[in-house]
């Protein structure tokens, strides 16, 4: 029996899902699993409630369970993360990306104690702007470790530029529990009324889901969505919140168009609207290294608009398949696409949709567990080893990680 340790910065919103399911799926292969989170309060999901908040069960450890990250130094939660791995000495341990807590520390571990370690992460080569010495460094820490717990083949170049070949790479982590969102939003098309109701909602609308921040580029959104002819029978519908909040709503109403503005919801309500949706539409400019909002909006059968700039473009998105994709610093092309889609028969948009759902059917927590079990069986092949070199034991033991929320 192996021992399997997953450890991050915290575990919120889509996680909980996969780790149960990974959970299960390593019992059943007969391995024993141990989570262990920093912080129990704040990340940018903090309005998502989390069923672990007022009990953690026994494969479950938070250190700070009343603490945010950004009140954690990161020599405190690397020192606490460190003596928690002593304590459970795993024989394989995935961990949060290098540039946390979660992930310097994991890689620290690992190489003290000649163990496996597996990397989470999605994040692209363009997403972040770094010189070239923190690419270097970055570069050598990866050296370290042992695989990548990756979203898809599309991120697979972003990971060779760091040193990390090809066998070291698996696939999966980007995943939501698909059969919630589909059953949930099932249900929701079977009492329309009542759902457009309670939230208030047009009659048709195109849906736009997350924060309320610059890279997310909702006002490019409004001003497309008030350029079509047929706004006066569709509507716009922003689930979220965020920085921006106010200056949306003038956007609104400077181009003299009607959004209606919702507040974050719960997961179940969440499907409830996207139930009753026509079309998703996610305008991202930089830095969204994936769009999970895209994978839920596609488990509740929802066509989707999708910028080229999100990571989620290239696996998620088959042009005139089940949507389109576009330039994000183009309101007209994005305009253009939402005409496009108005004017599609209901039979055409119901197929779209049909389609999306079983695109993201191979992306689901199946996907995930396989992707995880893929990288530990590799692990177990390879031989043990330390640190790649002096130089590299200097900079891990150095780099404590720190903690950036975008």
């Amino acid at each position: 029996m192996i021992k399997v340790v997953i450890c991050h910065t915290d575990f919120r919103l889509y996680w909980l899902p996969r780790l149960q399911s990974l959970k299960d799926f390593l019992q059943n292969k007969g391995a024993e699993f141990h989570v262990i989170e920093i912080s129990g309060k704040g990340s940018p999901y903090s309005f998502s409630a989390k069923s672990t908040e007022t009990h953690y069960p026994s494969y479950w450890t938070c250190l700070f369970p009343d603490k945010r990250i950004e009140d954690i130094s990161s020599g405190v939660a690397s020192s606490y993360l460190y003596k928690e791995l002593e304590k459970l000495n795993p024989d394989i341990l995935i961990a949060g990306a290098i540039a946390y807590p979660s992930g310097a520390t994991a890689v620290r571990w690992a190489r003290d104690k000649k163990k496996p370690v597996i990397i989470m992460d999605d994040v692209r080569l363009n997403d972040v702007p770094r010189s070239a010495l923190v690419n270097w460094v970055k570069r050598r820490i990866y050296a370290n470790i042992d695989a990548v717990f990756i979203p898809a083949p599309s991120h697979v170049l972003d990971y060779k530029f760091w040193g990390i070949a090809e066998k070291q790479m698996f696939c999966g982590i980007n995943a939501v529990d698909n059969q919630f969102f589909s059953e949930k939003s099932d249900v929701a098309r079977q009492n329309i009324e009542t759902v457009r109701q309670k939230y208030g909602l047009p009659e048709r609308f195109f849906l736009g889901v997350g924060r309320q921040i610059p890279k997310k580029n909702w006002n490019v959104l409004i001003e497309a969505f008030s350029s079509i002819r047929e706004k006066e029978k569709w509507g716009l519908v922003l689930v979220g919140d965020g920085p921006d909040a106010a200056a949306l709503k003038n956007t609104a109403l400077r181009h003299n168009v009607k959004v209606t503005f919702l507040p974050f919801q719960s997961q179940e309500n969440l499907c409830a609207i996207y139930g009753v949706a026509d079309c998703f539409v996610l305008p991202s400019l930089f830095g969204e290294t994936w769009g999970l909002v895209v994978n839920e909006a596609m488990a509740c059968r929802l066509p989707v608009l999708v910028s080229k700039q999100c990571g989620c473009a290239k696996t998620l998105v088959r042009d005139g398949y089940n949507g389109w994709y576009f330039n994000s610093h183009s309101t007209e092309a994005l305009s253009q696409l939402m005409s496009r889609f108005i004017n599609l028969t209901d039979e055409e948009r119901k197929r779209m949709g049909d389609n999306s759902l079983s695109l993201v059917s191979a992306w689901g927590l199946v996907r995930f567990c396989e992707g995880v079990w893929q990288a530990l069986q590799y692990c177990k092949r390879q031989p043990p080893r330390g640190y790649s070199s002096i130089v590299d034991k200097m900079i891990i033991n150095l780099w404590k990680g720190r903690y950036r929320p975008v």
